[in-house]
């Protein structure tokens, strides 16, 4: 009995004390103040491509009636009478293909120019473009019969 009488006694001294530390925690809290900083962009450091070089290719057009002058040409110039070739649909297609890869890459480089504009706006205000490149070869081109 003793024991019980003790324990009730320890409950009734510890809970008032917890009780205390509890309710002066809540009450007294710090108004919270919050500092905005403006964080400084890090440089891009990216340079745009070079325009690449592309390398002149001589397109010969054989028809069943010209083919045999062809063959002889190319014989007198000592280039191997050997011809790949496309149908005229397949060659649409493969100028279809390129106009496509052309503006795609005329797309990715809108890109990064927007990018270094964003990250670096006071080195490209004097500068309109880091090739001299008129800015017409790089609008996007169109096929009459575009898919």
């Amino acid at each position: 009995m003793q024991l019980r009488n003790r324990k009730l006694m320890q409950n009734a001294l510890i809970l008032p004390i917890l009780i205390t530390f509890l309710i002066s925690g809540c009450a007294s809290t710090k108004q919270l103040e919050i500092f905005t900083k403006e964080v400084e962009r890090m440089p891009l450091d990216l340079e745009l491509p070079p325009v690449e070089t592309l390398e002149q290719v001589n397109l010969i057009i054989v028809t069943s009636e010209n083919q045999e002058e062809v063959f002889a040409k190319m014989k007198e110039q000592n280039i191997d009478p050997v011809i790949f070739g496309y149908s005229d649909e397949d060659w649409e297609l493969v100028t279809k293909n390129n106009v496509r890869m052309r503006n795609q890459i005329i797309k990715l480089r809108a890109i990064i120019e927007a990018y270094k504009e964003y990250y670096e706006p006071e080195e490209q205000e004097g500068k309109s473009n880091m090739f001299d490149i008129p800015e017409s070869e790089f609008e996007p081109k169109k096929l009459k019969k575009d898919d």
